[in-house]
């Protein structure tokens, strides 16, 4: 055999391996692909911590030492949709802490960390307003499921459907959670699910 056919079988060999690698690598990413983030559209992804890992992230950086709080930009209002079809804004939940959470039915880490939103409400709904703003779009999110997965589920935290709030605060994934102080001044923020420590730290950021 000549030199030079060894060095043709020997390249061939070695595409081969990593052709069968990276089929390999695939094939087990799609396996064990996480599922505590949805991306919204088919352009991008969030890359995210996960589902256990707590609260860390800033949505506004904090006023500059020695200004007062006020300097603070409060979140910026939008229109969202409650239970009965009526227009409400955001602003009007200013009066108390807000925490506000964007979702769907069809997303698993929504589906996983709903419970720690309804223990919120039935705990501190009271002190704090619950804003769980579902992203309808009429095929994979319809009201007649949303409302069979609040039945069948027992949940009972008000509802409320997007009509530009995910696109106010630039959502490309969910879910997304913001945990905001009085008057609409914004403390932190978590992307992707939440569980009970988490939970817990967020509210820590507004309540007194």
């Amino acid at each position: 055999m000549s030199k030079q056919v060894k060095t043709l079988l020997g390249v061939a060999a070695f595409a081969a391996m990593i052709i069968a690698a990276l089929l390999i690598y695939n094939a087990l990413y799609e396996d064990h692909a996480p599922d505590n983030v949805v991306a919204l559209d088919s352009t991008s992804a969030v890359v995210v911590p996960d589902a256990a890992t707590d609260i860390a992230t800033d949505i506004a950086p904090e006023a500059p030492a020695g200004e007062p709080a006020e300097v603070r930009e409060p979140i910026p209002d939008f229109t969202l949709l409650d239970a009965a079809g009526h227009q409400r804004q955001i602003s009007e939940f200013f009066d108390k802490p807000i925490v506000l959470n964007f979702w769907t039915t069809w997303c698993p880490a929504c589906v996983r960390e709903t419970p720690y939103f309804e223990a919120l409400y039935r705990e501190h709904g009271g002190e704090v307003h619950v804003i769980k703003v579902n992203l309808l779009d009429g095929r994979r999110e319809t009201r007649e499921g949303v409302d069979q997965f609040m039945y069948e589920s027992g949940y009972t935290f008000p509802l409320y459907f997007d009509v530009d709030g995910a696109a106010a605060f630039g959502v490309r994934g969910i879910p997304v959670t913001y945990f905001i102080e009085v008057g609409g001044y914004p403390a932190l923020m978590a992307q992707g699910a939440l569980n009970a420590r988490s939970m817990e730290q967020g509210l820590g950021a507004i309540l007194p």
